[in-house]
């Protein structure tokens, strides 16, 4: 080392600014992040509400990120419920519903809101898009 300093500690690193090897992926606030628990939906295919003749579709698929792994039995229960509740929000977007990031995110908290309204009092954390694709 440059100057004769010494090394700082292991702990020391892993608490300030650190580096690769402390140990732990930091998250948000520095907070170590929790190992999710991810829940992959059936894959979906809906028509767009479109106007005229043209129809347009929407293929996608999910994973839900769970608060736990005992709401995985949870899910699996009401997973009928879920898939309708999704379907019915999907069939009456338009392609103008779907574009840019604002409108990814508005489906996402959508989404979210409507998975968490079915599942309750389970609570899901996120809904992680795996596949979308729209024609």
């Amino acid at each position: 080392m440059l100057g004769g300093e010494e090394p700082p500690p292991v702990e020391e690193m892993a608490e300030g600014e650190g580096g690769e090897g402390a140990g732990v992926a930091p998250g948000a606030g520095g907070a170590p992040v929790a190992s999710a628990i991810f829940y992959d939906l059936p894959e979906m295919l809906v028509n767009l509400n479109t106007p005229g003749r043209k129809r347009n579709f929407l293929k996608m698929r999910v994973s839900l990120e769970l608060a736990n792994e005992a709401d995985i039995t949870t899910i699996e229960t009401v997973l009928p419920r879920i898939v309708d509740n999704f379907q019915v929000y999907l069939r009456e977007l338009r392609m103008e519903d779907l574009q840019g990031a604002a409108g990814m995110y508005r489906l996402r908290e959508e989404l979210l809101n409507r998975v968490n309204a079915a599942v309750r009092p389970a609570r899901v954390n996120d809904v992680l898009f795996k596949e979308m694709i729209v024609q």
